[in-house]
């Protein structure tokens, strides 16, 4: 079975679309997809000029697409059914490909690494749909973004599948943590406390907040103690005794002590050290036993 090419999100962006009287009505300003399956189709177009989106309109609408255009089948004045004022209105999960994601730092969280997005991947489908696929996280996509495109054709896409991201934009993250599928939640405790420390401290104590307790309380025995010292003075005395509760009594005893013991008063940075210290092979205090409680 022959299938088409991988299109790049960055060359659907800026293309002029068209109404069904003739009227170029803006450009490919975003893209949507609602956050709820392991490749979404995309949801919606945004056009309008610049970066603002002035029509946020279904994908089904679009006619037909080309390197030159998007075509609609409505007229301009049935387009102000579809007007964003000032601001696109989007669904709980629906994220912006080029807001949300392009650009932005990602975690693989297969490859465990900290990469950032140079392009998206999206394949069209029978129907006129487009199903994003993955990022491209490789320098060749952001090389011939910003004008640089014979050197940029020398490197090899660096593909990682959307399933397998964490996005580290707010939106992004914050949709997946509501979001009870998502590969986050899917994450033992060994895997969670590898991702913490390649995520931002206001990010990694959402992931905190957001997880089972137990499975949070896990994760944290399981992480490197200056990790495990700096999320546990982000957390709230409340927040603190679920995680408590849910601990075995050497584990509770452990967290209550280390989260009174004072902490220094200097501004948190990212270069300080955080995303490189990584669980430690062996934990230094015994582990949890099994029966801590389940994961939700």
């Amino acid at each position: 079975m022959v299938t088409d090419p991988p299109m790049f999100l960055s060359r659907l962006l800026g293309r002029p679309v068209r109404s069904s009287d003739g009227v170029r009505v803006g450009r490919v300003v975003d893209m949507t997809v609602l956050y709820d399956i392991p490749h979404p189709n995309v949801h919606r177009l945004g056009v309008g000029r610049g970066r603002r989106i002035r029509y946020l309109l279904p994908w089904r609408l679009v006619q037909t697409y080309s390197d030159e255009e998007l075509s609609l089948p409505v007229d301009r004045m049935g387009l102000s059914a579809y007007a964003t004022a000032p601001d696109p209105n989007l669904e709980d999960r629906e994220l912006l490909l080029a807001w949300d994601v392009l650009d932005t730092q990602v975690v693989d969280l297969v490859g465990r690494r900290l990469s950032r997005v140079s392009d998206v991947f999206l394949m069209s489908g029978s129907y006129g749909e487009l199903e994003v696929a993955a990022v491209d996280v490789g320098a060749g996509s952001l090389l011939r973004r910003i004008g640089f495109r014979r050197l940029g054709d020398r490197f090899r896409p660096v593909a990682v599948d959307w399933a397998a991201l964490h996005l580290t934009s707010r939106r992004g993250h914050l949709v997946q943590l509501a979001t009870a599928d998502t590969a986050l939640h899917r994450l033992d405790a060994s895997e969670l406390a590898e991702l913490l420390p390649r995520l931002s401290a206001d990010r990694a104590v959402d992931v905190v907040r957001s997880t089972h307790p137990a499975h949070s309380a896990a994760a944290l025995h399981a992480s490197h103690p200056e990790i495990r010292r700096r999320l546990l003075h982000l957390l709230t005395q409340q927040e603190l005794q679920r995680l408590v509760d849910a601990a075995s009594p050497t584990l509770a005893r452990l967290l209550t002590e280390l989260h009174a013991t004072p902490t220094p008063s200097r501004r948190y940075l990212r270069t300080s050290g955080w995303r490189v210290r990584r669980p430690p092979k062996a934990p230094p205090e015994a582990s949890p036993p099994a029966d801590d409680g389940e994961r939700s």
